[in-house]
């Protein structure tokens, strides 16, 4: 056996969030779940005591949570009718009997408590985030094609070997791994010319008729956390759209339990602003619908989005999740960005024009009151205006409803929760047009009531 010099711990302290409630809620909430799928385990006929620990140690465990769901699912699937399958190992004993005389293949729990628990080390995480993607890939094919429910033991552990199992359990967590690994094997017949290997085809390790050494048994543990670990993260990605989606009606549940809106009433108000903003009834569109948690800088949203990829049209919207307001709402297309320059004249002739569009915008579809109003806009170098400019309605407690219009009144954009206080008049930015960066400077002014 060799020892891996721990490290410090810091990159742990980085990568982890450090906020203590967090994490204990996070670990209560696993461990319930945890222990109901467990629960159902030891119910089975067989169940012994290394499985029951899994229940203990994976509370604790600190992974991403599509991968600790995959852990999970993966103990639920592979344990379902082990009893089962213990039975017909026992009724097929000839079948199964090597020269050296085993007579049957022993329940061995999966995802052992020691190897999941090891994940939480980061000396046992480095470990698995160095195995090499091909053996990862070995480890998820063989699982794959496995016919069998559950693993097993060509005999049982003896009562040393279990105290040792958790005795080596332990000094895995603290760095000490096995010299070698189990050597695999395919077929039933080669088995015969080792003492001690793993079946592929059963998923069964072959144990000595002598009691394990401690190499065997850190061994089978290095083997069960490696597997695991490549497990999880195979389904991870096969599984990337579900465990997304079951995330997401997660959230909207929580929310509609909290009094929060439906999908399918963000739906229907987006609909209707829609055809009530832009006069369009959906028709020739794709629409897409989700719940975004960080679209709107934390407050809870459904984005609802129209989409005609063969007249380049597009239409988004965001709506409130808890109340149902639409708080951002967007269109974009070909004809929007090949909109023309504004010259100095049009910019004159179009604010007053624009201004009032915007204030009967307020009025009549945001319905809410302001007291200044302000416009902004680019100004180029060769002195046009850039294609959009923006309104401000700006109400008492110092917030704005941002409406942007193309200099011809086409609205383009409503942002109805929008922070004005780093607005400058004069301000010098910097464009990128495709090819270079170009000077401009912001033209910020209040307008006249």
């Amino acid at each position: 056996m060799r020892e891996k010099r721990k490290d410090s711990g810091d990159s742990r302290r980085v990568r982890w969030n450090d906020n203590y409630s967090g994490r204990k809620k996070y670990r209560q909430g696993i461990g319930a779940e945890v222990k109901k799928v467990w629960t159902e385990i030891n119910m089975q006929e067989g169940a012994d005591v290394m499985g029951t620990e899994l229940r203990d140690c994976v509370s604790g465990i600190c992974m991403k949570e599509e991968m600790r769901k995959a852990v999970i699912e993966n103990v639920k699937e592979r344990t379902k009718g082990t009893a089962g399958a213990c039975g017909e190992a026992m009724k097929d004993n000839d079948r199964n009997r090597r020269a050296k005389g085993h007579i049957a293949v022993w329940k061995r729990n999966v995802a052992a408590a020691v190897p999941v628990r090891a994940l939480v080390n980061s000396i046992v995480r480095e470990r698995m985030e160095q195995m090499p993607a091909e053996e990862k890939d070995t480890y998820a094919e063989t699982l794959t094609e496995q016919q069998v429910s559950a693993g097993g033991l060509s005999r049982e552990y003896t009562p040393e070997e279990r105290e040792r199992y958790r005795e080596m359990g332990q000094k895995y967590q603290d760095g000490i791994f096995p010299e070698g690994e189990v050597t695999k094997v395919d077929t039933v017949q080669e088995t015969e010319a080792y003492e001690f290997c793993y079946l592929t085809s059963t998923d069964t390790f072959y144990l000595p008729e002598r009691e394990l050494t401690d190499e065997e048994l850190l061994q089978i543990i290095d083997f069960t956390v490696k597997r695991e670990y490549a497990w999880a993260e195979h389904y991870e990605k096969e599984h990337a759209a579900k465990l997304e989606t079951e995330k997401e009606q997660v959230k909207i549940a929580a929310n509609t339990e909290g009094g929060g809106i439906t999908m399918q009433q963000a739906e229907e108000i987006a609909a209707q602003k829609l055809a009530d903003i832009y006069g369009i009834d959906g028709e020739g569109f794709d629409k897409n619908s989700y719940y975004d948690e960080d679209a709107r800088g934390g407050r809870e949203v459904y984005c609802v989005n129209w989409t005609n990829i063969i007249t380049h049209q597009y239409y988004y919207f965001y709506i409130d999740a808890k109340d149902g307001h639409m708080s951002w709402a967007a269109h974009s297309g070909e004809d929007i960005s090949e909109a023309p320059y504004a010259s100095a004249d049009r910019v004159r002739e179009q604010i007053p024009v624009l201004q009032k569009k915007a204030e009967d915008f307020m009025k009549n579809e945001i319905q809410e009151t302001y007291d200044r109003v302000y416009v902004s806009y680019l100004l180029r170098q060769d002195g046009n205006a850039e294609k959009q400019v923006s309104f401000y309605l700006a109400k008492e407690d110092g917030s704005a409803c941002e409406i942007i219009y193309l200099w011809d009144g086409t609205l383009t954009e409503i942002d109805r929760e929008k922070d004005i206080s780093g607005r400058k008049d004069g301000k010098a930015v910097e464009l990128w047009d495709g090819e270079e960066y170009r000077e401009a400077v912001e033209v910020f002014r209040e307008l006249a009531g």
